[in-house]
């Protein structure tokens, strides 16, 4: 009897450390944290990759998230052997634009899920020349405001230049857009004429938020050429054009703008995504996705 006790419990604590040791190496192993790539904390896709953190702590996944300037710099860092990063958010104008300078890279990025609209949005001086996207192609020497060349940003109007070629009359200034349209009114300091950003179509960054603040002194430039609607190599088409609502007033829409948008992806890395992380994933994209990509 005493016997046939010491085996039961042998047994159980056997099959526990077997349910243990399972359940690590499902969840990924807390000693093996999946490295994701984003950009600024606190802006653009910082949100979904803190949710994703979360929501993989729940079920035993360590995410890790790190700051970059961007989207490029994320697909750099996602393709490249000597980096950790196994896993980062893009845009679909982006990762397209990075492939092709480096087509030999495509097979090592796996697209996991789409994350819905990414929108082009352009913010000129009230006083400049630049109305629309025909504007912007007059060779007139504009010039436009984009955080960082390692940015989706920097990647869409790369993209964009590739379908309307006349947007090269059109030049870029690395610099912080809100920064820039701040001295949009100083002649003294005022380095462009309007400044571009790549988001989704409802979050109010600064920079929305303060052209829709002082609308006496900043417009909403429109994007509606039809050389935009051009296709990538599968058929799918590289941007929608849509009219994106701005501002409601008694609930009617008193501003809206017509513009581009893109999908933004969450992609890993083939070789890097250890097989359980990707269950994890899975799992989460399977079951939990709006937890992670909450509605606007």
């Amino acid at each position: 009897m005493i016997a046939r006790a010491i085996a039961f419990s042998l047994f159980f604590l056997a099959s526990s450390a077997a349910l243990v040791v399972s359940f690590a190496t499902i969840a990924g192993d807390g000693d093996t944290p999946l490295v994701m790539s984003v950009g600024k904390e606190g802006r653009g896709y910082w949100g979904i990759a803190s949710r994703l953190q979360s929501v993989g702590k729940e079920k035993g996944l360590t995410v890790e998230v790190v700051e970059s300037e961007g989207s490029l710099e994320n697909l750099q860092r996602l393709t490249d052997p000597q980096s950790p990063v196994a896993l980062t958010l893009t845009q679909s104008d982006a990762l397209n634009q990075f492939l092709s300078t480096s087509p030999e890279l495509a097979p090592s990025v796996e697209i996991l899920e789409y994350i819905g609209l990414e929108c082009v949005f352009i913010i000129a001086d009230n006083d400049s020349k630049i109305h629309s996207d025909e504007d912007l192609m007059r060779a007139d020497g504009q010039r436009i405001a984009i955080r960082s060349a390692d940015s989706g940003t920097a990647a869409t109007f790369a993209y964009m230049n590739l379908l309307e070629p006349e947007l090269k009359n059109t030049s870029v200034v690395y610099v912080d857009p809100l920064q820039a349209m701040q001295n949009f009114d100083n002649a003294n300091n005022a380095k462009v004429d309007a400044v571009m950003m790549v988001q989704r179509p409802k979050v109010r960054t600064p920079e929305i938020l303060l052209a829709l603040e002082r609308p006496g002194d900043f417009r909403f430039v429109e994007l509606k050429s039809p050389k935009f609607s051009g296709e990538l190599p599968n058929g799918e088409k590289v941007y929608s054009f849509l009219d994106i609502p701005l501002l409601r007033e008694r609930g009617n829409v008193t501003l809206s703008v017509n513009s581009i948008c893109t999908r933004g992806l969450l992609v890993a890395s083939q070789a890097k995504l250890i097989e359980a992380q990707r269950a994890v994933l899975k799992n989460i994209i399977d079951f939990d996705w709006m937890k992670v990509y909450a509605t606007e």
